[in-house]
């Protein structure tokens, strides 16, 4: 039995295979091609055709998505694929008949920590995903929370500073992309002329460290806001630049402002285990489920 899981990016499509125990057995990419959606299947579609092994398929893919029928009510940054049926039109292609099982992206992130990362044994927690944009899996009494239009845990959509800027979102203040092009704003300089790299390496600068701080206020507000309305066990946070150990601090340094984290709302805030691989051991979680 191996299992055949996909994590679908704008840029990249990632893919594996995995034995029964959740071991890889291979691993590629290839860059994703959705301009005509038909295309997009059959290039899936040649990865699943070469196996002849796959008894499973679990993808992961942005947006809304209707797990019971495998329709993408929105497809995030894959526009082209808005209201399309991936499960009917992937299987289409196939050559012969294999389960599909598909879930959100953040989605799939917080059970890849359930299955074999820092959320082993929890029953109750949260993945908050700090990239382009923030994305968050909600886990409660042991299930994913998926809402009545498929919408729960689009957490980047909160607004949180609303007399200040107005409906801004936490895409818009909490996200690594927005902590990037402050950093830029602060040296002068382009976006696309500095990285997530170029900041991480100018943290003993006094202005950097202020940029950061002000950013993981936000991270902060929205972490206390999520403890506050799902009481987790745990929230694990991934994504960008905000999985590396030394950003932790800045935001644990930020919750403790807040008199009433301290007081009754204090929950442990950890980093992710699975970083790259979220995607594709989500997707093989979902598999595994059905």
């Amino acid at each position: 039995m191996s299992y055949l899981c996909f994590d679908i990016g704008g840029t990249f499509v990632k893919y594996a295979t995995f034995d029964a125990d959740a071991n890889f057995l291979t691993k590629g990419k290839y860059p994703t091609r959705c301009e005509d959606p038909e295309q997009f299947f059959e290039d899936m579609a040649a990865i699943a055709n070469a196996d002849s092994a796959v008894t499973a398929i679990g993808i992961s893919f942005p947006g809304f998505i209707d797990v019971t029928t495998g329709v993408a009510v929105r497809a995030g940054a894959l526009g082209q694929l808005d209201g399309y049926n991936l499960i009917e039109h992937f299987a289409a292609h196939l050559s012969r008949q294999v389960p599909i099982h598909v879930e959100n992206d953040a989605k799939c992130a917080a059970l890849a920590e359930g299955l074999n990362g820092n959320a082993v044994g929890l029953t109750d927690y949260a993945v908050l995903t700090l990239g382009t944009g923030v994305g968050c899996g909600l886990v409660i009494n042991g299930n994913l929370v998926h809402g009545k239009h498929f919408r729960a845990g689009e957490y980047g959509m909160s607004v949180t500073d609303f007399t200040t800027r107005g409906f801004a979102t936490l895409h818009d203040m909490a996200s690594t992309s927005s902590l990037v092009r402050a950093y830029a704003k602060s040296k002068g300089v382009a976006y696309e002329a500095t990285s997530g790299e170029a900041l991480m390496a100018d943290l003993a600068n006094p202005t950097t460290r202020q940029v950061v701080a002000d950013w993981a206020d936000h991270v902060a507000v929205a972490i206390y806001n999520l403890v506050a309305t799902t009481d987790p066990e745990r929230i694990l946070i991934g994504g960008g630049i905000s999985k590396n150990p030394k950003i932790l601090p800045f935001i644990e340094a930020a919750l403790e402002k807040n008199p009433f984290w301290v007081k009754d709302y204090r929950t442990p805030v950890v980093l992710c285990k699975h970083d790259n691989d979220a995607g594709l051991l989500g997707a093989l979680a979902v598999a595994k489920q059905h």
